[in-house]
């Protein structure tokens, strides 16, 4: 099959939306991109937006659309690659055992970045030993890579029961005067893995708050 990037995926909703009659100034194509990439990112095809709220029907029949154009050209795009994977695990027995029996041990880094659908597939991935080790911090979930799930590392606990936590505090980054500010900060979440980041470092110079009109003078700021 093909690979369809994010160009492709551009100039196939172009002629989407101008055959459907619907103008770029009304909706663009990035926009309609951004849902099905979202949508995919939480396992929905479709087929299963039945209930979506009336404002979203025009981007699902888009996504219908897609999709369909997609098949036609026996093409993917990325989104496919891990939501197909998933449906093929769960659907075909004998080729889900096959995976899990060719790897007998799973480390997953950054894992606060994981979406619904990669977590899934490390469930399905992972067979009967459960030989899994992740890592990751909570912390850093306000980034919402491609539809990140902080669920997904807040509950992993109950996900894989018996599940040993290390908690790695000790920072070699940064002083404590920063350390002490963003724990602060941070520290307000109500969805966190509770931790106190230290350090050995020097107490640093205090912190100063620069308030900066705009991108480019913040840029400034942070160079000087």
């Amino acid at each position: 099959f093909t690979i369809y990037d994010d160009q492709d995926q551009q100039r196939l909703l172009r002629d989407l939306l101008k055959e459907m009659g619907i103008t770029e100034k009304s909706l663009k194509p990035r926009a309609v991109a951004s849902f099905i990439d979202s949508a995919k990112n939480n396992g929905q095809l479709p087929e299963m937006m039945g209930d979506c709220r009336a404002d979203q029907r025009q981007l699902v029949e888009l996504y219908r659309h897609y999709q369909n154009r997609l098949k036609a050209a026996n093409a993917l795009d990325f989104g496919d690659l891990l939501l197909l994977t998933v449906q093929l695990f769960e659907q075909f027995k004998d080729v889900r055992d096959y995976w899990q029996n060719r790897f007998d041990y799973l480390l997953i880094d950054e894992f606060q970045d994981t979406n619904r659908v990669q977590y899934q597939l490390v469930k399905l991935l992972v067979g009967p030993e459960a030989n899994l080790c992740v890592v990751g911090d909570d912390d850093q979930s306000i980034y919402r890579w491609r539809g990140a799930e902080v669920g997904n590392i807040l509950g992993f606990e109950n996900d894989f029961p018996g599940t040993t936590v290390i908690r790695l505090e000790q920072n070699y980054r940064s002083s404590q005067n920063i350390l002490g500010a963003a724990g602060a900060v941070v520290g307000n979440n109500r969805e966190r893995c509770d931790k106190a980041l230290w350090t050995e470092n020097p107490q640093g110079e205090p912190l100063v708050v620069e308030a900066a009109p705009d991108d480019r003078d913040e840029a400034s700021v942070v160079a000087v």
